[in-house]
């Protein structure tokens, strides 16, 4: 990932990573010097610097009465994130606590879901992130027809991440995979809690108890 990528990652704007970026290579400077080098809108630059501010990594001086801007030191960063986990630690225990009420409203609906849809990389991870809260140590998890899909690394990332999950729950995953993904989720195909075949025809869905997932 380079850097803008991931500063954008851990919450800058993309204005606020230019900026960033541009007062690291400027130095102490005026806005005007920032606005001629990210070729970034007046507004949008005052705007980028004050939320900068408030995050803690741009700070001024007033030098001839103009102010001047420049980036704090990049380890600042580091606490930026700490202060974020705190936030979302905070965050986390306020959600537990409501959790009741929410399932309560939700029963109260009256309404069984026969199915849903999931959509994108997210929604894939909630499917296999419910269907895991819902089994128990030894239990299989069976999927017909797997393939990686038109992003090879993505896929293979995601299942990467939810076999280490089952992993930690002793349960078992039995695979009949595409041909063509043979040379593909290796993470998986040699783990220990997995159990691999091979055809060639293309099928994607898993079962999991009484929950059938249909990937298209």
């Amino acid at each position: 990932m380079n850097i803008e990528n991931l500063l954008k990652s851990i919450g800058l704007t993309k204005n606020e990573t230019i900026i960033y970026l541009a007062l690291l290579e400027l130095g102490s400077t005026s806005s005007g010097a920032i606005i001629k080098k990210t070729k970034i809108h007046t507004s949008k630059v005052y705007d980028g610097l004050e939320r900068l501010a408030e995050k803690g990594l741009v700070t001024h001086v007033i030098i001839a009465n103009t102010k001047h801007f420049h980036a704090v030191n990049p380890d600042r960063l580091i606490d930026f994130l700490d202060d974020k986990k705190k936030e979302i630690d905070a965050q986390e225990t306020e959600i537990q606590a409501i959790l009741p009420q929410l399932k309560l409203k939700q029963s109260l609906s009256g309404k069984d879901t026969e199915a849903e849809i999931f959509r994108g990389w997210k929604g894939m991870e909630t499917v296999f992130n419910e269907g895991i809260k819902t089994m128990g140590k030894g239990d299989t998890w069976y999927v017909l027809g797997a393939y990686a899909g038109e992003d090879i690394e993505r896929t293979d990332q995601l299942i990467t991440k939810i076999i280490k999950k089952c992993e930690l729950k002793k349960m078992n995953w039995k695979v009949i995979y595409n041909e063509s993904a043979r040379d593909t989720f290796k993470y998986e195909q040699a783990s220990s809690i997995t159990e691999n075949r091979f055809l060639n025809q293309e099928t994607p869905a898993t079962i999991n108890g009484n929950v059938l997932l249909k990937i298209l």
